[in-house]
């Protein structure tokens, strides 16, 4: 029995939210190393890759079984056994990825505004929240996220306008034809970013199929692409490649220097508290999809033990598997960015494929 209806729009709007928490720890810092100046066309080079991902979730997604999601569509493609294998490799990454999240999020915190306060305060105050909100219904968190996305989606292009008039544009011109390799191997730490996606499409058992879905996404893609190249073209401008690669948020950094007269003389205070919404969205589809993997094993039923499961996993990867916040960056900044390309492009791309491909022979 459903008891979620929710829409592709709402899922668009998770993602949207979600991905800006990330965002901001990983760009344009990651991209500038791989393709300095041209960094920032890193997310044009993405664009191939992210498309044919959404493909695949789109083919996995209509393929699976009703109200399976994605992970239906996985059991259909590798086969019952192969597919809850693949399922508990999503499980157990989400999990990790969920305590660390937490972590590097608290870290965050106490980096740029309460220096003197315990880390594992923020961590227990992130991860109890995410447990109250996972406790909860798919319908209310995704009609949440939807104002999260409004409103981090409006500071986001309040902040980027009143940068880019503070740029030097010297920063990210002449770009050569030698700087192009670069970009594109600069496109693998944005995909990792993008991999972050899968989770929410393990929500998508609860989605209403509708015809003009699969448009959506593709627009959302596109949309997506082009306004992380904006963002890292409005960052690498202000500041330039080479300080950008010595610094640890170049957006927070970017937002001090941005004033509104007579509104807002401290535009980073407000941009700071509202991306905390970020964390919450992006803390919440982790969350969430781990649930739907148990409820999914559970013969899609709900129960009290799963939420209270999920944290307690997450609090002991967040806690205990890396010892300090050196490791906890280089783990995110470069060991996330191929487990999340693994597993939120080059499985499901997999699997898609091995569907069409059955479909095919089906039809010859």
């Amino acid at each position: 029995m459903k008891t979620d209806n929710i829409s592709m729009q709402q899922i668009l709007s998770l993602l949207s939210a979600a991905l800006l928490s990330p965002l901001i720890l990983l760009l344009p810092g990651e991209t500038v190393v791989a393709g300095g100046r041209a960094g920032w066309l890193s997310a044009l080079a993405a664009l191939p890759v992210t498309l044919l991902a959404g493909w695949a979730f789109r083919k996995l997604l209509e393929g699976a079984p009703e109200e399976t999601g994605l992970a239906g569509g996985l059991e259909l493609a590798f086969g019952r056994w192969g597919g809850r294998l693949v399922t508990l490799a999503y499980l157990v990454w989400g999990l990790l990825l969920l305590g660390w999240n937490a972590r590097w999020c608290a870290f965050r915190f106490l980096a740029t505004t309460y220096r003197n306060t315990p880390l594992k305060l923020f961590f227990f105050i992130l991860l109890g929240v995410t447990v109250w909100i996972g406790r909860g219904k798919w319908a209310a968190f995704l009609r949440a996220t939807e104002v999260f996305a409004l409103a981090l989606g409006t500071a986001l292009v309040l902040a980027l306008g009143l940068g880019a008039l503070k740029t030097e544009w010297g920063n990210v011109a002449p770009i050569w034809i030698e700087d192009l390799p670069g970009a594109i191997w600069g496109a693998l730490p944005v995909l990792g970013l993008l991999g972050y996606g899968v989770y929410a499409a393990f929500l998508g058992g609860h989605m209403t199929r509708r015809p003009e879905n699969g448009r959506q996404l593709t627009r959302w893609i596109w949309g997506a692409g082009i306004l992380l190249a904006v963002f890292q073209l409005v960052c690498i401008a202000t500041f330039g490649p080479g300080l950008i690669e010595r610094m640890d948020i170049p957006f927070f950094m970017m937002v001090k220097d941005v004033r509104v007269p007579g509104a807002f003389e401290r535009v980073e205070s407000l941009v700071m508290a509202l991306w905390v919404l970020a964390d919450l969205a992006l803390l919440g589809m982790l969350f969430f999809g781990c649930r739907s993997v148990l409820e999914h094993w559970n013969g899609g039923t709900y129960r009290e033990w799963m939420p209270w499961t999920i944290a307690g996993a997450a609090m002991a990867a967040g806690l205990w598997t890396v010892p300090d916040a050196f490791r906890l960056n280089w783990l995110m900044e470069k060991a996330v960015t191929v487990g999340n390309i693994c597993v939120g492009i080059l499985i499901p791309v997999i699997g898609a494929i091995i569907l069409y491909v059955r479909e095919r022979r089906r039809t010859e």
